[in-house]
Protein backbone atom coordinates (compact mmCIF):
# COMPACT_ATOMS: atom_id res chain seq x y z
CA UNK A 1 0.00 0.00 0.00
CA UNK A 2 1.14 3.46 -1.18
CA UNK A 3 0.38 6.55 0.96
CA UNK A 4 -2.83 7.38 1.08
CA UNK A 5 -4.56 8.61 -1.81
CA UNK A 6 -5.28 12.08 -2.44
CA UNK A 7 -8.49 13.77 -4.15
CA UNK A 8 -7.33 16.15 -6.66
CA UNK A 9 -9.34 18.37 -8.30
CA UNK A 10 -9.67 18.00 -12.06
CA UNK A 11 -8.08 14.07 -12.04
CA UNK A 12 -11.19 13.16 -13.36
CA UNK A 13 -11.90 12.15 -17.45
CA UNK A 14 -13.27 15.32 -19.39
CA UNK A 15 -14.09 15.02 -23.07
CA UNK A 16 -11.37 17.06 -24.01
CA UNK A 17 -9.38 14.39 -21.88
CA UNK A 18 -11.17 11.58 -24.52
CA UNK A 19 -9.83 13.03 -27.06
CA UNK A 20 -6.32 14.48 -26.41
CA UNK A 21 -5.58 10.44 -25.54
CA UNK A 22 -7.28 8.83 -28.87
CA UNK A 23 -3.85 10.62 -30.23
CA UNK A 24 -1.29 9.40 -28.11
CA UNK A 25 1.63 8.56 -29.96
CA UNK A 26 1.83 5.04 -29.72
CA UNK A 27 4.61 3.13 -29.27
CA UNK A 28 6.47 1.10 -32.27
CA UNK A 29 4.47 -2.64 -31.68
CA UNK A 30 6.10 -4.05 -34.99
CA UNK A 31 8.15 -6.59 -33.91
CA UNK A 32 8.12 -8.91 -30.59
CA UNK A 33 9.08 -6.85 -27.54
CA UNK A 34 9.39 -7.00 -23.48
CA UNK A 35 6.61 -5.34 -22.13
CA UNK A 36 6.60 -5.17 -17.97
CA UNK A 37 4.53 -3.81 -15.46
CA UNK A 38 5.83 -1.64 -12.39
CA UNK A 39 3.79 -0.96 -9.86
CA UNK A 40 4.90 1.67 -7.60
CA UNK A 41 6.31 4.92 -8.60
CA UNK A 42 8.67 6.31 -6.40
CA UNK A 43 12.06 6.09 -6.45
CA UNK A 44 12.94 1.91 -6.78
CA UNK A 45 9.76 2.10 -9.26
CA UNK A 46 11.37 4.93 -11.52
CA UNK A 47 14.72 3.55 -11.20
CA UNK A 48 13.74 0.04 -12.56
CA UNK A 49 11.99 2.00 -15.17
CA UNK A 50 14.30 3.62 -16.43
CA UNK A 51 16.84 0.74 -16.39
CA UNK A 52 14.24 -1.30 -18.46
CA UNK A 53 14.00 1.24 -21.10
CA UNK A 54 17.34 1.93 -21.36
CA UNK A 55 17.29 -1.68 -22.59
CA UNK A 56 14.52 -1.44 -25.12
CA UNK A 57 11.79 -2.79 -22.48
CA UNK A 58 8.15 -1.25 -23.03
CA UNK A 59 7.40 0.03 -19.01
CA UNK A 60 4.20 0.43 -17.79
CA UNK A 61 4.21 2.14 -14.30
CA UNK A 62 1.08 1.76 -12.29
CA UNK A 63 1.11 4.39 -9.46
CA UNK A 64 -1.66 4.69 -6.64
CA UNK A 65 -1.42 8.21 -6.06
CA UNK A 66 -1.92 11.28 -8.81
CA UNK A 67 2.15 12.39 -8.46
CA UNK A 68 4.61 9.41 -8.14
CA UNK A 69 6.90 10.26 -5.19
CA UNK A 70 5.84 7.68 -2.36
CA UNK A 71 7.31 8.14 0.76
CA UNK A 72 9.76 11.10 -0.16
CA UNK A 73 6.61 13.30 -0.61
CA UNK A 74 4.27 11.17 2.13
CA UNK A 75 6.33 9.26 4.36
CA UNK A 76 9.83 12.34 5.00
CA UNK A 77 8.57 15.19 6.88
CA UNK A 78 8.02 18.76 5.07
CA UNK A 79 11.02 19.98 5.92
CA UNK A 80 13.12 18.16 3.86
CA UNK A 81 12.38 21.12 1.54
CA UNK A 82 15.49 21.24 -1.04
CA UNK A 83 16.10 17.35 -0.84
CA UNK A 84 12.45 16.16 -1.51
CA UNK A 85 12.22 18.21 -4.48
CA UNK A 86 15.72 17.36 -5.78
CA UNK A 87 14.13 13.72 -5.66
CA UNK A 88 10.88 14.82 -7.27
CA UNK A 89 12.99 15.95 -10.31
CA UNK A 90 14.73 12.96 -10.09
CA UNK A 91 11.80 10.72 -10.59
CA UNK A 92 10.44 13.04 -13.23
CA UNK A 93 13.05 12.45 -15.24
CA UNK A 94 13.27 8.44 -15.32
CA UNK A 95 9.37 8.34 -15.63
CA UNK A 96 9.13 11.22 -18.72
CA UNK A 97 10.62 8.98 -21.07
CA UNK A 98 9.21 8.21 -24.41
CA UNK A 99 9.11 4.08 -23.48
CA UNK A 100 7.56 4.81 -20.03
CA UNK A 101 3.68 4.41 -19.76
CA UNK A 102 2.43 6.40 -16.57
CA UNK A 103 -0.95 5.24 -15.00
CA UNK A 104 -1.30 7.07 -11.98
CA UNK A 105 -4.32 7.12 -9.60
CA UNK A 106 -4.40 2.60 -10.11
CA UNK A 107 -4.37 1.10 -7.03
CA UNK A 108 -3.95 -3.13 -7.38
CA UNK A 109 -6.35 -4.59 -5.67
CA UNK A 110 -8.80 -1.79 -6.10
CA UNK A 111 -8.94 -0.90 -9.72
CA UNK A 112 -7.02 -3.69 -11.14
CA UNK A 113 -6.70 -7.04 -9.77
CA UNK A 114 -3.44 -7.94 -9.34
CA UNK A 115 -3.82 -11.90 -10.40
CA UNK A 116 -5.87 -10.03 -13.60
CA UNK A 117 -2.84 -7.88 -13.87
CA UNK A 118 -0.32 -10.39 -14.35
CA UNK A 119 -2.26 -13.74 -15.96
CA UNK A 120 -4.54 -11.33 -18.84
CA UNK A 121 -2.86 -8.47 -19.65
CA UNK A 122 0.15 -10.55 -20.93
CA UNK A 123 3.44 -8.68 -19.98
CA UNK A 124 6.95 -10.11 -19.73
CA UNK A 125 7.12 -9.19 -16.27
CA UNK A 126 5.61 -7.70 -13.57
CA UNK A 127 8.08 -5.73 -11.00
CA UNK A 128 6.44 -5.01 -7.42
CA UNK A 129 8.01 -1.83 -5.97
CA UNK A 130 5.32 -0.66 -3.48
CA UNK A 131 7.53 -0.04 -0.39
CA UNK A 132 6.57 -0.74 3.07
CA UNK A 133 3.41 1.47 3.72
CA UNK A 134 2.00 -0.62 6.07
CA UNK A 135 2.72 0.35 10.17
CA UNK A 136 3.81 -2.41 12.29
CA UNK A 137 0.93 -3.40 14.55
CA UNK A 138 1.43 -2.13 18.22
CA UNK A 139 3.11 -4.68 20.10
CA UNK A 140 -0.25 -4.64 22.60
CA UNK A 141 -3.43 -7.05 22.43
CA UNK A 142 -6.76 -5.08 21.36
CA UNK A 143 -4.83 -1.77 21.19
CA UNK A 144 -5.96 -0.79 17.57
CA UNK A 145 -9.46 -0.82 18.54
CA UNK A 146 -8.37 2.55 19.61
CA UNK A 147 -7.16 3.96 16.52
CA UNK A 148 -8.03 7.47 16.29
CA UNK A 149 -9.16 7.62 19.83
CA UNK A 150 -5.81 8.16 21.35
CA UNK A 151 -3.47 6.18 19.25
CA UNK A 152 -2.03 7.06 16.35
CA UNK A 153 0.50 5.19 13.68
CA UNK A 154 3.35 6.90 12.46
CA UNK A 155 2.71 6.82 8.45
CA UNK A 156 -0.83 8.47 9.20
CA UNK A 157 0.33 11.15 10.74
CA UNK A 158 3.38 12.33 8.77
CA UNK A 159 0.82 11.91 5.74
CA UNK A 160 -1.03 14.46 7.45
CA UNK A 161 1.61 16.86 8.92
CA UNK A 162 3.01 16.62 4.75
CA UNK A 163 -0.22 17.64 3.50
CA UNK A 164 -3.04 19.46 6.18
CA UNK A 165 -1.73 22.88 5.09
CA UNK A 166 -3.22 22.43 1.35
CA UNK A 167 -6.82 23.83 0.91
CA UNK A 168 -7.89 21.45 -0.90
CA UNK A 169 -6.44 18.17 2.01
CA UNK A 170 -9.46 15.78 3.11
CA UNK A 171 -7.72 13.33 4.79
CA UNK A 172 -8.05 12.73 8.47
CA UNK A 173 -7.24 15.34 10.77
CA UNK A 174 -5.11 14.98 13.97
CA UNK A 175 -5.63 17.02 16.99
CA UNK A 176 -1.67 16.38 18.34
CA UNK A 177 -1.22 16.88 22.25
CA UNK A 178 1.21 17.87 25.10
CA UNK A 179 2.98 14.95 26.76
CA UNK A 180 2.41 12.18 24.13
CA UNK A 181 4.11 9.11 24.42
CA UNK A 182 5.56 7.93 21.34
CA UNK A 183 6.83 4.06 21.09
CA UNK A 184 9.90 3.68 18.99
CA UNK A 185 13.45 4.49 18.58
CA UNK A 186 15.03 4.75 14.71
CA UNK A 187 15.14 7.95 13.01
CA UNK A 188 11.30 7.37 11.70
CA UNK A 189 10.61 8.04 15.64
CA UNK A 190 12.49 10.85 16.03
CA UNK A 191 11.32 12.37 13.23
CA UNK A 192 7.56 11.82 14.94
CA UNK A 193 8.83 13.58 18.20
CA UNK A 194 10.40 16.60 16.38
CA UNK A 195 6.31 16.77 14.54
CA UNK A 196 5.24 16.72 17.75
CA UNK A 197 7.51 18.96 19.79
CA UNK A 198 7.31 21.72 16.76
CA UNK A 199 3.81 21.70 15.95
CA UNK A 200 3.24 21.87 19.98
CA UNK A 201 5.67 25.31 20.14
CA UNK A 202 4.14 26.58 17.04
CA UNK A 203 0.75 26.42 19.14
CA UNK A 204 2.60 27.58 22.18
CA UNK A 205 3.30 30.81 20.16
CA UNK A 206 0.09 31.52 18.76
CA UNK A 207 -1.38 31.47 21.56
CA UNK A 208 0.63 34.53 22.81
CA UNK A 209 -0.24 36.09 19.16
CA UNK A 210 3.50 35.54 17.44
CA UNK A 211 3.28 33.31 14.22
CA UNK A 212 6.58 31.75 13.76
CA UNK A 213 7.81 29.48 11.09
CA UNK A 214 7.88 25.49 11.03
CA UNK A 215 11.50 25.50 8.99
CA UNK A 216 13.07 27.83 11.54
CA UNK A 217 11.97 26.22 14.24
CA UNK A 218 13.69 22.94 12.73
CA UNK A 219 16.61 24.53 11.51
CA UNK A 220 17.65 26.42 14.48
CA UNK A 221 15.75 24.66 17.49
CA UNK A 222 12.92 25.04 19.36
CA UNK A 223 15.01 26.62 22.30
CA UNK A 224 16.62 29.34 20.19
CA UNK A 225 13.72 30.46 18.31
CA UNK A 226 11.27 30.44 22.04
CA UNK A 227 14.45 32.49 23.40
CA UNK A 228 14.17 35.26 20.36
CA UNK A 229 10.61 35.91 21.88
CA UNK A 230 12.34 35.84 25.17
CA UNK A 231 10.34 32.55 25.80
CA UNK A 232 11.31 29.27 27.18
CA UNK A 233 9.87 25.90 27.07
CA UNK A 234 8.33 25.98 30.16
CA UNK A 235 6.84 29.58 30.16
CA UNK A 236 4.64 27.73 27.39
CA UNK A 237 3.36 25.34 30.33
CA UNK A 238 3.66 22.28 28.02
CA UNK A 239 4.47 18.95 28.98
CA UNK A 240 7.13 17.32 26.23
CA UNK A 241 6.90 14.49 24.51
CA UNK A 242 8.31 11.26 25.11
CA UNK A 243 9.85 8.81 23.44
CA UNK A 244 10.85 4.86 24.79
CA UNK A 245 12.64 2.15 23.77
CA UNK A 246 12.75 -0.88 24.26
CA UNK A 247 16.45 -1.99 24.28
CA UNK A 248 19.61 0.79 25.32
CA UNK A 249 20.23 3.69 24.12
CA UNK A 250 23.35 2.34 22.56
CA UNK A 251 21.22 -0.20 20.83
CA UNK A 252 19.16 2.02 18.97
CA UNK A 253 19.41 1.53 15.34
CA UNK A 254 20.60 5.58 14.33
CA UNK A 255 23.58 3.83 13.07
CA UNK A 256 24.51 0.57 11.91
CA UNK A 257 27.84 -1.35 12.97
CA UNK A 258 29.28 -3.70 10.11
CA UNK A 259 29.08 -7.48 11.36
CA UNK A 260 33.17 -7.44 10.47
CA UNK A 261 33.78 -4.09 12.66
CA UNK A 262 36.58 -4.39 14.92
CA UNK A 263 35.33 -3.95 18.72
CA UNK A 264 37.01 -0.70 18.86
CA UNK A 265 34.87 0.86 15.56
CA UNK A 266 31.64 -1.86 17.10
CA UNK A 267 31.77 0.46 20.13
CA UNK A 268 32.56 4.11 19.04
CA UNK A 269 29.84 3.47 16.69
CA UNK A 270 27.43 2.41 19.85
CA UNK A 271 28.57 5.31 21.95
CA UNK A 272 28.12 8.03 18.83
CA UNK A 273 24.13 6.35 19.02
CA UNK A 274 23.91 8.12 22.33
CA UNK A 275 25.28 11.36 21.03
CA UNK A 276 23.11 11.50 18.33
CA UNK A 277 20.15 11.02 20.86
CA UNK A 278 21.46 13.83 23.15
CA UNK A 279 21.79 16.02 19.94
CA UNK A 280 18.43 15.71 18.92
CA UNK A 281 17.21 15.92 23.02
CA UNK A 282 18.80 18.74 23.19
CA UNK A 283 17.44 20.54 19.85
CA UNK A 284 14.16 20.26 19.93
CA UNK A 285 13.44 19.48 23.75
CA UNK A 286 11.48 16.07 23.70
CA UNK A 287 12.10 13.51 26.52
CA UNK A 288 13.77 9.56 25.97
CA UNK A 289 13.28 6.88 28.32
CA UNK A 290 15.27 3.20 27.23
CA UNK A 291 14.78 -0.12 28.44
CA UNK A 292 11.04 0.01 28.51
CA UNK A 293 8.15 -1.16 27.10
CA UNK A 294 4.25 -1.38 26.55
CA UNK A 295 2.46 -4.53 28.35
CA UNK A 296 -0.51 -3.08 29.18
CA UNK A 297 -3.26 0.01 28.04
CA UNK A 298 -5.03 2.44 30.13
CA UNK A 299 -8.69 3.82 29.02
CA UNK A 300 -11.08 5.94 29.89
CA UNK A 301 -14.13 5.67 28.38
CA UNK A 302 -13.92 4.62 25.02
CA UNK A 303 -10.46 6.17 24.65
CA UNK A 304 -7.06 5.00 25.25
CA UNK A 305 -5.33 6.82 28.18
CA UNK A 306 -1.93 5.64 28.64
CA UNK A 307 -0.09 2.49 28.54
CA UNK A 308 1.03 0.25 31.23
CA UNK A 309 4.78 0.32 30.86
CA UNK A 310 7.12 -2.48 32.31
CA UNK A 311 10.95 -2.21 32.48
CA UNK A 312 13.19 -4.18 30.26
CA UNK A 313 16.69 -5.93 30.37
CA UNK A 314 19.42 -6.04 27.28
CA UNK A 315 20.85 -9.99 27.21
CA UNK A 316 23.24 -10.18 23.98
CA UNK A 317 20.97 -7.76 22.12
CA UNK A 318 17.72 -9.02 23.32
CA UNK A 319 14.91 -7.37 25.53
CA UNK A 320 13.62 -9.23 28.19
CA UNK A 321 10.84 -7.75 29.52
CA UNK A 322 11.34 -7.74 33.88
CA UNK A 323 8.08 -9.09 35.57
CA UNK A 324 6.39 -7.21 38.29
CA UNK A 325 7.92 -4.15 36.84
CA UNK A 326 5.03 -2.15 34.99
CA UNK A 327 3.99 1.06 35.61
CA UNK A 328 1.22 3.48 34.06
CA UNK A 329 2.62 6.50 32.32
CA UNK A 330 -0.68 8.34 31.13
CA UNK A 331 -1.09 10.58 28.14
CA UNK A 332 -3.71 11.53 25.92
CA UNK A 333 -2.19 10.23 22.81
CA UNK A 334 -0.03 7.58 22.17
CA UNK A 335 1.96 7.40 18.51
CA UNK A 336 3.63 3.94 17.56
CA UNK A 337 6.56 4.41 15.07
CA UNK A 338 7.90 0.81 15.32
CA UNK A 339 8.72 0.09 11.96
CA UNK A 340 7.03 -0.13 8.12
CA UNK A 341 5.96 -3.49 6.74
CA UNK A 342 5.09 -4.06 3.16
CA UNK A 343 1.18 -4.35 2.50
CA UNK A 344 -0.20 -7.95 1.48
CA UNK A 345 -1.12 -8.30 -2.28
CA UNK A 346 -3.76 -11.11 -2.60
CA UNK A 347 -1.94 -13.69 -5.24
CA UNK A 348 1.70 -12.84 -3.93
CA UNK A 349 2.68 -15.57 -1.21
CA UNK A 350 3.88 -14.48 2.12
CA UNK A 351 6.18 -15.35 5.29
CA UNK A 352 5.07 -13.31 7.84
CA UNK A 353 5.31 -9.88 7.51
CA UNK A 354 7.80 -10.10 3.96
CA UNK A 355 6.83 -12.15 0.47
CA UNK A 356 7.80 -15.30 -0.11
CA UNK A 357 10.87 -15.37 -2.78
CA UNK A 358 11.52 -18.38 -5.56
CA UNK A 359 14.75 -16.48 -5.79
CA UNK A 360 15.55 -13.89 -2.84
CA UNK A 361 19.36 -12.77 -4.76
CA UNK A 362 16.98 -11.50 -8.04
CA UNK A 363 14.23 -10.72 -5.84
CA UNK A 364 12.11 -13.41 -8.11
CA UNK A 365 8.46 -13.80 -6.33
CA UNK A 366 6.88 -16.19 -9.02
CA UNK A 367 7.81 -18.14 -11.94
CA UNK A 368 5.69 -18.44 -15.32
CA UNK A 369 5.05 -16.74 -18.20
CA UNK A 370 4.46 -13.90 -16.28
CA UNK A 371 7.08 -13.49 -13.89
CA UNK A 372 7.11 -11.39 -10.77
CA UNK A 373 9.54 -9.54 -9.43
CA UNK A 374 10.18 -7.19 -5.94
CA UNK A 375 12.57 -4.55 -5.40
CA UNK A 376 13.19 -1.53 -3.19
CA UNK A 377 12.35 -1.82 0.58
CA UNK A 378 9.15 -4.19 -0.54
CA UNK A 379 12.46 -6.54 -1.14
CA UNK A 380 13.86 -6.30 2.56
CA UNK A 381 10.70 -5.97 4.36
CA UNK A 382 11.42 -2.62 5.76
CA UNK A 383 10.19 0.77 5.19
CA UNK A 384 12.73 2.87 8.07
CA UNK A 385 13.92 6.06 7.04
CA UNK A 386 18.01 4.48 7.87
CA UNK A 387 17.08 1.34 5.10
CA UNK A 388 16.26 3.92 2.55
CA UNK A 389 19.27 6.50 3.41
CA UNK A 390 21.51 3.51 3.41
CA UNK A 391 20.16 -0.18 1.81
CA UNK A 392 21.58 -3.12 2.99
CA UNK A 393 25.51 -1.28 4.23
CA UNK A 394 26.61 1.03 7.46
CA UNK A 395 24.72 4.30 8.14
CA UNK A 396 27.40 7.00 8.95
CA UNK A 397 26.77 9.13 12.03
CA UNK A 398 27.07 12.02 9.95
CA UNK A 399 24.68 10.97 7.66
CA UNK A 400 22.08 10.65 10.69
CA UNK A 401 22.90 13.84 11.93
CA UNK A 402 22.30 15.24 8.24
CA UNK A 403 19.05 13.37 7.93
CA UNK A 404 17.83 14.59 11.16
CA UNK A 405 19.23 18.03 11.02
CA UNK A 406 21.83 17.65 13.71
CA UNK A 407 24.63 19.10 11.80
CA UNK A 408 26.21 22.76 12.66
CA UNK A 409 26.28 23.62 9.00
CA UNK A 410 23.07 22.91 8.37
CA UNK A 411 24.06 20.51 5.57
CA UNK A 412 21.78 17.43 4.86
CA UNK A 413 21.71 14.26 3.13
CA UNK A 414 20.67 13.57 0.33
CA UNK A 415 17.66 11.16 0.77
CA UNK A 416 17.14 8.61 -1.73
CA UNK A 417 20.65 7.99 -3.36
CA UNK A 418 21.46 5.11 -1.80
CA UNK A 419 18.38 3.39 -2.51
CA UNK A 420 18.49 4.52 -5.92
CA UNK A 421 21.67 2.71 -6.35
CA UNK A 422 20.91 -0.52 -4.42
CA UNK A 423 17.54 -0.42 -6.84
CA UNK A 424 19.64 -0.32 -9.79
CA UNK A 425 21.87 -3.37 -9.30
CA UNK A 426 18.89 -5.38 -8.72
CA UNK A 427 17.41 -3.85 -11.76
CA UNK A 428 20.05 -5.03 -13.70
CA UNK A 429 19.69 -8.05 -12.10
CA UNK A 430 16.27 -8.51 -13.05
CA UNK A 431 16.71 -6.65 -16.59
CA UNK A 432 19.16 -9.88 -17.59
CA UNK A 433 16.56 -12.48 -16.40
CA UNK A 434 13.84 -10.55 -18.56
CA UNK A 435 16.26 -10.69 -21.44
CA UNK A 436 16.11 -14.46 -21.55
CA UNK A 437 12.77 -15.20 -21.88
CA UNK A 438 10.64 -15.03 -24.93
CA UNK A 439 10.07 -11.37 -25.86
CA UNK A 440 5.67 -10.47 -26.37
CA UNK A 441 4.20 -10.69 -30.03
CA UNK A 442 3.42 -7.19 -31.76
CA UNK A 443 -0.40 -8.58 -31.05
CA UNK A 444 0.11 -8.53 -27.26
CA UNK A 445 2.14 -5.52 -27.46
CA UNK A 446 -0.87 -3.95 -28.66
CA UNK A 447 -3.76 -5.87 -26.61
CA UNK A 448 -1.60 -4.29 -23.14
CA UNK A 449 -1.68 -0.68 -24.67
CA UNK A 450 -5.29 -0.92 -25.20
CA UNK A 451 -5.74 -1.86 -22.11
CA UNK A 452 -3.20 0.67 -20.40
CA UNK A 453 -4.79 3.58 -22.39
CA UNK A 454 -8.35 2.43 -21.14
CA UNK A 455 -6.97 2.99 -17.69
CA UNK A 456 -5.20 6.26 -18.35
CA UNK A 457 -8.49 7.55 -19.69
CA UNK A 458 -10.95 6.65 -16.97
CA UNK A 459 -8.33 8.51 -14.58
CA UNK A 460 -8.21 11.41 -16.79
CA UNK A 461 -4.29 10.99 -17.89
CA UNK A 462 -3.60 12.76 -20.96
CA UNK A 463 -0.15 11.17 -21.84
CA UNK A 464 1.99 14.19 -21.21
CA UNK A 465 3.69 13.47 -18.19
CA UNK A 466 4.59 16.72 -17.41
CA UNK A 467 1.53 18.56 -17.84
CA UNK A 468 -0.35 16.23 -15.72
CA UNK A 469 2.27 16.62 -12.81
CA UNK A 470 1.74 20.52 -13.15
CA UNK A 471 -1.82 19.82 -13.07
CA UNK A 472 -2.02 17.50 -10.34
CA UNK A 473 0.22 19.46 -8.32
CA UNK A 474 -1.48 21.75 -5.46
CA UNK A 475 -0.26 25.38 -5.84
CA UNK A 476 -0.08 25.52 -1.90
CA UNK A 477 2.18 21.95 -1.44
CA UNK A 478 4.48 22.66 1.41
Amino acid sequence: MRGPGKQTPGAGPSGASLERVTIMVEPTNSSPRHVVAVIGAATAGSEIANVLSERGVLVVVFEQNPRPYGKIEDGLPRWHVKQRRDEYEEINKRLDRPSVEYVPLTRMGRDVAFDELREKWGFSAVVVTLGAWRDRPFPVPNADQFIDRGLIYQNPLIYWFNHYMEKTYDGPSYDLAPGTIVIGGGLASIDVVKVLQIEMALRGLRSRGIEEEMLRLEREGIEPVLNSHKLTWADLGMAPSKLFYRRRVLDMPLSDIAPDAPPKRAEAMRQARAKILDKAQRKYLFEFEDRRVPTGLIVEGDRLAGLQMSRTEVIEGKARTLPNSQEPVRSGLTISSIGSIPEPIPGIPQRGEVYQYVDEKIGLLLEGSTAVYAAGNVLTGKGNIKDSLDSGSEIGVLVAERYLGLTDDGSRTPLAEATRQATHEAAKGIAANIESRDPVPPATVAQIMRQVRERQRAVGYEGKYREWIARVTPADLQ
